[in-house]
């Protein structure tokens, strides 16, 4: 890790040198240019460790079209924000052709896409010149690079359906005009670079130089694009919405309804297993109890899987470890006092009872939560036995208001006494009146995945594939495919590892909801949520997930001032559930638009709805 690390921070100095331009010209002004930075090996992999650096941090804050915000704001994990940050806009109005907060256009950023797949491109077309360098290492980067320019266009693939095609680094001189690929093209073209990057890639790479493209990376992408396609959004005869040309349906959909297609995707996340099982990369399970058994080691292992980098069960991570505290990774993720940047960046994005609600109990049974239009609130004693009898993962993931963090338990830094509304001196003041909602964006508490065990470190490392994911696309994949003991084989290495009981239900409807209900808890955070809904094309969408009534757990606050820490969950005199606010959707938003300026070039066809 040391290693990659020192490699980016050249990467940094490269970039910073020669600005926005990175590579887009000679040197005229003395910057670093093209031939200089082919000229040794060591510039060479500074420029390589830029190209991960961009392409890599796709999805997470710093690396989405839209700041002051996680996916999560706008999927129904957490709140919307602050009335200046994206996530509340789009809340409000829906994704934008004309952007939002520094944003081209919707959630994405699809200018920074080319610039980054250009870089890619010239460090593969250049890196032959570099005289110090193998062969054999050439090709290796090659292999890399192929495997990012994929990873990318996998995210274009299920955020926009068909984007233009690029196979090398344009220049002012080229014709830039490209028309967008069929969805097929795409599913192809990714594929591949996958199985050209795999031929060459290392199966595994040694310490450090964890965080680079393995075989097992690339099998995973291949995977997750097939996956997607698999899906209902793009698996259909007949799109979300109709383009005005009926020809330009290929772009956003098949055309058909293949089952197949869920074969395909079984087939690549079979290879991601068997890569694994060769290679030290397995779902950490570590209870003993043995197959089929609750993991009684749920929550630690969990919370590794999570948070520790270069674990186990990670295939792929964006290896960030940079302590600036106004980077918006840290700004926007870690909500601990150890994070001094911006505060308000952290605060207003409470967990909404949406998500909440996807949690088990420990036993495996239905959590009983507060409803809209109850006729009383909840007594503050069922709050606190609420959180004592709830899955490990939720323990992991959120500091519940009132409780001491789990993940770091004892560390005042992580306790979540007032979860951020200042305190119980402030909090017992607020008013709360039942069933009033104040929308405060606190929800039941703040978020502390990626941080088990984490003490002071403000950064962590954003898992791109862990093996928890390939475990949960054979789920799907099987259950859709007819065959409901694979589909629970798979579904119940994930459930099981949780510390819950296996699932038996075999009527696929029914298998469905709950393998989805996995995948939401699992992957809270992880930049899931956002893309899956979307792509199973959810019923209930709009109604609670990317739209519709998000709500937030509101507490009365007992006058009592002889409460104090630790025993702040007593604190609480009643709770209930209210509707905070009421976020936008339409169906055009089950794809990204692109940005009106590129639409006015001519070139490109707009996704239809924008």
């Amino acid at each position: 890790m040391k290693k990659i690390t020192s490699i980016l921070m050249a990467a940094a100095l490269l970039l910073t040198a020669s600005c926005s331009l990175f590579l887009e010209k000679p040197d005229t002004t003395g910057t670093v240019d093209q031939q200089a930075v082919f000229s040794t090996t060591k510039n060479a992999q500074a420029a390589l460790m830029s190209c991960y650096q961009n392409v890599l941090r796709h999805g997470w804050p710093g690396g989405m079209g839209i700041g002051h915000c996680t996916y999560g704001a706008i999927s129904g994990e957490v709140g919307r924000g602050y009335n200046w940050h994206s996530s509340y806009h789009i809340s409000q109005q829906g994704l934008s052709v004309n952007g939002t907060d520094g944003s081209d256009a919707g959630a994405e950023h699809f200018g920074n896409n080319w610039r980054f797949i250009r870089e890619c491109y010239l460090v593969k077309e250049n890196i032959d010149y570099v005289a110090d360098m193998s062969d054999a290492d050439k090709e290796v980067i090659k292999a890399e690079v192929s495997a990012l320019i994929a990873y990318r266009y996998m995210g274009m693939f299920y955020r926009y359906g068909g984007v233009p095609i690029v196979r090398k680094s344009f220049f002012s001189t080229d014709d830039l005009s490209a028309r967008r690929a069929t969805v097929q093209e795409m599913v192809d073209f990714i594929c591949e670079l996958c199985d050209e990057a795999y031929q060459v890639l290392p199966a595994k790479w040694d310490n450090a130089n964890t965080g680079r493209m393995t075989k097992g990376a690339a099998l995973a992408i291949k995977a997750r694009t097939l996956q997607f396609a698999a899906r209902p959004l793009f698996n259909s005869a007949t799109p979300y919405l109709s383009m005005k040309n009926a020809e330009d349906n290929a772009y956003i959909c098949f055309g058909n309804a293949d089952k197949e297609r869920w074969k395909a995707a079984i087939d690549a996340n079979e290879a991601v297993l068997s890569w694994a099982s060769s290679n030290g990369v397995r779902l950490l399970n570590t209870g003993g109890a043995g197959e089929g058994k609750p993991n009684p080691n749920a929550f630690d292992d969990y919370g590794k899987a999570t948070s520790t980098p270069s674990n186990e069960e990670i295939i792929l991570a964006f290896k960030f470890n940079s302590s600036n505290v106004n980077d918006p990774i840290v700004n926007f993720i870690n909500c601990s006092r150890y994070e001094t940047g911006n505060r308000y960046d952290t605060d207003c994005s409470g967990v909404l009872t949406n998500h909440l609600e996807n949690y088990w109990a420990a036993d495996g049974t239905e959590m009983s939560w507060p409803r809209v239009g109850d006729a009383m609130p909840r007594s503050g004693s069922d709050w606190i036995a609420n959180i004592a009898k709830i899955e490990p993962r939720a323990l992991a993931d959120i500091k519940f208001g009132g409780h001491d963090s789990a993940n770091n338990p004892g560390d005042y830094n992580w306790q979540n006494i007032g979860w951020n509304r200042g305190g119980y001196s402030a909090d017992k003041d607020k008013g709360d009146v039942f069933p009033n909602a104040i929308d405060s964006d606190k929800g039941c508490g703040e978020r502390t995945k990626f941080y088990y065990h984490a003490g002071n470190r403000v950064w962590f490392e954003p898992p791109l594939f862990r093996l928890a994911e390939t475990y949960l696309y054979l789920a799907e994949a099987y259950n859709e495919y007819g065959n409901s003991a694979k589909a629970l084989e798979n579904l119940n290495k994930v459930h099981n590892r949780a510390g819950l009981p296996s699932i038996t239900e075999t009527d696929q409807a029914k298998l469905r909801a709950i393998i989805q209900r996995e995948f939401a808890v699992e992957f809270f955070q992880e930049n899931h949520r956002y893309y899956d809904v979307k792509h199973w094309k959810r019923s209930d969408i709009g109604n609670g997930i990317c739209g519709g009534a998000m709500r937030m757990l509101q507490f009365n606050i007992k006058n009592d001032d002889a409460a104090t820490w630790p025993y702040a969950a007593k604190w609480i005199d009643t709770y209930w559930d209210a509707v905070a606010y009421e976020s936008y959707w339409n169906d055009a938003m089950f794809l990204e638009p692109f940005p009106q300026s590129e639409i006015n070039k001519g070139t490109l066809v707009q996704n239809p709805g924008y």
